[in-house]
């Protein structure tokens, strides 16, 4: 399984890179909506795990681009900004989980499990 991660906090995208690595997924990190565009366009990924504010952009915007790639990929956001607008978005858009910052690596790696 392969994963893109899109976060701007690099200790972040690196430790969320490490924890699906050790479930084994390959993983490839961005921290920027320009760059995981590019990389949604060049090849679908099995999962996505998004946060939400980002520089350039809010990882909502990159969803419509994974569904119109691949219409079953699955799309975790991982973001601090879980008020109710988020989470009616998450909904309307068909996030599959939301994971709210700070999180564990057990929670993580039980996104992974409940994905496959």
């Amino acid at each position: 399984m392969r994963a893109l991660i899109v976060d701007d906090e690099e200790d972040i995208g690196w430790m969320v890179s490490k924890f699906l690595q050790s479930e084994g997924l390959e993983v490839e990190y961005v921290s920027r909506i320009e760059k995981a565009q590019y990389k949604i366009n060049e090849h679908p990924y099995e999962v996505y795990f998004l946060d939400l504010n980002l520089p350039d952009g809010s990882g909502f915007d990159l969803i419509p681009s994974i569904r119109k790639q691949e219409i079953d990929s699955k799309v975790v956001v991982i973001s601090a900004h879980d008020g109710i607008y988020e989470i009616n978005q998450a909904k309307e858009m068909n996030v599959d989980l939301f994971i709210k910052k700070p999180f564990t690596k057990k929670q993580v790696v039980d996104a992974i499990e409940d994905l496959k």
